[in-house]
């Protein structure tokens, strides 16, 4: 893999994993009421089902895309 590449596959993973745990810890139950409120304030979605649906499957993707930038190699190198 060209080392351009790799550090796009790397950094891409990275964004679409922090993306997910994001998601995942606005619908964590023990800030709920919290995140709840703020939804209500400032006109977002309030946490449900379908977002920590894309929170779980982000995460995966993220954490797949990340783990083989950094496990591939440059071709030829042993």
């Amino acid at each position: 893999m060209q080392r351009t590449r790799r550090w796009l596959t790397i950094g891409g993973g990275a964004a679409v994993l922090l993306f997910g745990l994001l998601c995942l810890n606005y619908t964590k139950a023990d800030g709920l009421e919290h995140h709840q409120q703020q939804a209500l304030r400032y006109h977002l979605p309030p946490p449900n089902p379908g977002i920590f649906r894309i929170g779980v499957a982000t995460t995966v993707a993220g954490a797949g895309l990340f783990g083989y930038g950094i496990g591939s190699r440059r071709k030829g190198a042993t």
